[in-house]
């Protein structure tokens, strides 16, 4: 039988207002929340959701932890804002300990507003300290919404669609993604020895000037399907960056700090960039974002292609205070470790029901960072956008809120969750997935939701 959402007439009206004064992209059905504590969002008519984004995954320590709010109403109280061409305890003491976390040559950190603007900084700073121009990508990795780094973005053509006369053309997405799943060029792994990124040395070379500033990549990609890469990927990666000339930035936006199981995704792995981004995680869902890097070539790159960067809010005493004290109880409470072993309990509940369901074709991720590849069958792997909307629709209706793009769908919980809140949200998911192949919701329309917004064929990626 159908499930269907029970809103107050109040909620209703809040929705239809929404709809008729404010522009995004709005999951259907649009419910408005108005409260958080944990990993649960409460919305206007009481109803309780586990938030598996945790925010739009900002919130390392879920919402409403006591000891931020603290931070906040006091900072408040005391000083919120300043020019950029200033600076504030807060803002040192955050720089000084992201600095301390991180190996020789990470030393310096230019702090931005968001995380589109933190990639571009590292842009800009590749091409000041080299005089190079190119900036070579990986494909299907994002980066961020604004135009530099849109035209280095690659999970889909429908962003960037009537943008290619504001976009930098000095782009070049040509590495393969080390897509295991779905290898791009058709081999198995670990027989190909990672000939994925072999392929891309001829590609780089076709499609560049050869005049590479930087290899730009992120260190798991996320948004493009969670590539999780093979150990031998990033070192080669890295490689092949200084041979040609390029610096390696890598873009952990989505991954810091400790979702993963290390504090930094690049630690897996063994290799720091010579450039590195954060934002989200590392933000505890303020405007605080950035770039780190050697002062060697914070140094190269000063006064040139706009270096050092700030902007109007950049490093404000406010999102500076709370985002200190964030990464503070991070390292204080151990959470990356916490990550490691509540990561492996949740990736063990999603690939028992991959096991049992058809169109859950694999599990992927690293610690509390998963997903979900939603398919028409696991022999022809193809995607199935429809099916995932359908499943990411009635977990709302069980009471469980996650992020759908394409045939994928992510489950990244706040990293203070608890075995028992994971074993009860992956209950009501396998609830609303027993629905989905039911067929219900039979009469919504999934193009109004960014991951169908084109009106494709749903069947097709």
């Amino acid at each position: 039988m159908e499930k269907t959402f029970d809103f107050s007439n109040a909620h209703k009206d809040l929705i239809a207002r929404d709809a008729e004064r404010v522009l995004g992209w709005r999951y259907a059905p649009g419910i408005v929340f108005e409260s958080g504590r944990g990993v649960l969002l409460s919305d206007v008519d009481g109803n309780d959701y586990y938030d598996l984004t945790a925010g739009m995954m900002c919130l390392a320590l879920g919402h409403s932890h006591p000891e931020l709010t603290k931070v906040m109403r006091e900072q408040a109280g005391r000083f919120v804002h300043e020019s950029s061409w200033y600076s504030n305890p807060h803002l040192i003491a955050f720089a000084e300990l992201i600095a301390s976390t991180l190996p020789a040559g990470l030393d310096v950190v230019n702090f931005t507003v968001t995380g589109s603007e933190a990639n571009e900084v590292a842009m800009r700073m590749a091409l000041a300290a080299t005089g190079r121009h190119d900036i070579v990508s990986v494909i299907r990795g994002l980066h961020g919404g604004s135009l530099a780094v849109e035209a280095v973005t690659t999970i889909g053509g429908a962003r960037r669609r009537n943008l290619g006369p504001l976009m930098a053309p000095a782009n070049a997405p040509a590495i393969y993604a080390p897509f295991c799943y779905r290898c791009p060029i058709n081999l198995a792994y670990p027989a190909c020895d990672v000939a994925c990124l072999e392929a891309s040395v001829e590609l780089i070379d076709h499609v560049s000037s050869g005049e590479a500033a930087a290899v730009m990549a992120e260190t798991m990609l996320v948004a493009g399907g969670m590539v999780v890469p093979p150990a031998a990927w990033l070192p080669r990666l890295k490689r092949l960056a200084h041979q040609l000339g390029a610096f390696l930035v890598l873009d952990e936006a989505q991954l810091a700090p400790a979702r993963t199981g290390k504090l930094w995704a690049f630690e897996h792995y063994d290799t720091p960039p010579d450039i590195l981004t954060f934002a989200k995680g590392m933000s505890a869902g303020l405007a605080i974002c950035g770039m780190v890097t050697s002062r060697e070539i914070a140094e190269a790159a000063r006064g040139k292609a706009g270096t050092p960067w700030a902007g109007t809010y950049s490093g404000d005493p406010l999102p500076a205070a709370v985002a200190l004290k964030q990464l503070e109880i991070v390292l204080r409470d151990k959470l990356a470790a916490r990550a490691e072993l509540l990561g492996a309990h949740l990736r063990a509940r999603l690939e028992a029901l991959c096991q049992a369901y058809e169109p859950l074709g694999e599990a992927r991720g690293v610690g509390l960072y998963q997903m979900l590849d939603v398919v028409a069958d696991k022999a022809s792997r193809r995607p199935d956008l429809a099916m995932a909307e359908r499943i990411r629709y009635n977990a709302a209706l069980e009471g469980v809120i996650l992020i759908c793009v394409k045939n994928f769908l992510r489950i990244c919980p706040a990293l203070i969750v608890t075995e028992a809140e994971i074993d009860d949200f992956c209950g009501r998911l396998e609830v609303a997935i027993k629905r989905a192949l039911d067929g219900y919701p039979k009469e919504v329309d999934f193009r109004a939701s960014s991951s169908l917004a084109l009106g494709e064929d749903t069947a097709a990626e």
